[in-house]
């Protein structure tokens, strides 16, 4: 008994000097999943309302926007370059999962000293034909008219063909800018010149939209679709079937009340 006294000391000391137990496991922080979504440059405008909406109440999801024409879009898409797309064109022929998120124009853009304020569709047909060359045959200063169009593969050079020249043939001396962002720079540089852009982009640009057939472009009147050149913006997916997990996610944000309420700030909305 008397040695007691030293045993409850080395048992003291020992837990001392004993090893301390590891601090426990934390699990992994999951990383964000990339979408990488391309957007014609016609609807660029939608950008920085998805990166200023969607992005800080989505941290999952890290959205990386791609800006070119619809053509290279689809064909990025093709060759899985892309998860998404949001264009105003669909090709013929494409089997890809597609749903519209918002409601833009096709408008026609003149410089903002440009006095002619409103058109006829026939009277863009005979414009962008050739056959009316001059402003003063429409209302306008005594001018040559200074035709700008955009590149092959546009989306919105496919609208305006399919939907206002019909069999006719766009003139060959349309003045060819590559991108809608040099379109928009083209005619806000040149008081005689006529271009065409959407509404979303063009409502931000130093340039005047014109009235067509009377009626003027602006989200209530492509919401309800009485203006004319009413085109959707299509999200199209890379698959035939409708997208899962955090690009499904994605989609269901901008066709839901938030994000329709973002988007109508510049587009008419789809619901």
């Amino acid at each position: 008994m008397k040695h007691l006294p030293w045993l409850w000391l080395l048992l003291i000391l020992a837990a001392c000097t004993a090893t301390p137990a590891p601090p426990p496991t934390l699990p992994p922080v999951a990383a964000p999943t990339l979408l990488q979504i391309g957007v014609t440059s016609s609807a660029s405008a939608i950008v920085p309302l998805l990166e200023a909406a969607y992005a800080p109440e989505n941290p999952q999801a890290e959205l990386q926007f791609v800006v070119a024409n619809s053509a290279t879009l689809h064909n990025d898409l093709a060759g899985g370059l892309l998860d998404a797309i949001l264009v105003h064109h669909i090709p013929e022929g494409n089997a890809r999962y597609f749903n519209p998120v918002a409601l833009d124009g096709l408008v026609l853009i003149v410089h903002p000293d440009n006095p002619v304020t409103q058109l006829t569709s026939a009277e863009v047909q005979a414009i962008f034909n050739g056959r009316i060359t001059n402003w003063q045959s429409v209302g306008g200063a005594d001018q040559e008219i200074i035709l700008v169009s955009r590149e092959q593969g546009a989306g919105l050079r496919t609208l305006l063909r399919q939907h206002i020249m019909a069999e006719q043939r766009l003139s060959p001396n349309a003045l060819l800018q590559t991108g809608n962002e040099a379109m928009l720079t083209a005619v806000a540089e040149n008081p005689a010149a006529i271009g065409y852009s959407s509404m979303s982009s063009a409502t931000l640009a130093p340039v005047k939209m014109l009235l067509l057939d009377g009626r003027s472009a602006a989200p209530p009147t492509t919401a309800d679709q009485t203006y004319p050149l009413t085109t959707p913006l299509y999200f199209v997916a890379a698959t035939e079937a409708e997208p899962s997990g955090e690009l499904r996610a994605f989609l269901a944000w901008l066709q839901s009340e938030a994000g329709q309420a973002t988007i109508e700030t510049v587009y008419g909305r789809v619901r």
